[in-house]
């Protein structure tokens, strides 16, 4: 079984509760799921170590995936399921999941990173 590191959990969590364009019913329902997860975050101060931080949220995040979505549209309901989805199996450590998120970041940092070299040269 591949283990990650509690950091590389963080940067994976972290990359799949950016905030991003939300058109749909669906697309609000996904954002709900991690907007939620983003207002959990935020009860707690995550100034120790990444294996403490990740120690610390885990049960709430786990607690409010329990209790999943209750919105009267089938399709919300489907995003928030899919965003629940993504968090859970994120914290449960599936590869395929993280190393998506930490691609996605890492191209979107060089794409950061690309973008600023070009205004400073």
């Amino acid at each position: 079984m591949d283990t990650f590191t509690p950091e590389e959990i963080f940067a994976a969590l972290y990359q799949a509760l950016k905030p991003e364009y939300v058109g749909d019913r669906f697309e609000r329902g996904y954002a709900w799921a991690t907007d939620s997860v983003r207002t959990i975050l935020g009860k707690y101060r995550l100034d120790g170590s990444d294996e403490r931080n990740l120690a610390a949220v885990t049960p709430a995040i786990r607690e409010w995936l329990d209790k999943g979505p209750d919105y009267d549209s089938e399709d919300y309901n489907r995003g928030c399921e899919a965003g629940q989805e993504a968090i859970r199996l994120i914290l449960d450590g599936d590869p395929d999941e993280i190393l998506s998120h930490l691609e996605d970041a890492a191209r979107d940092t060089a794409n950061l990173l690309a973008s600023a070299r070009q205004r400073t040269t």
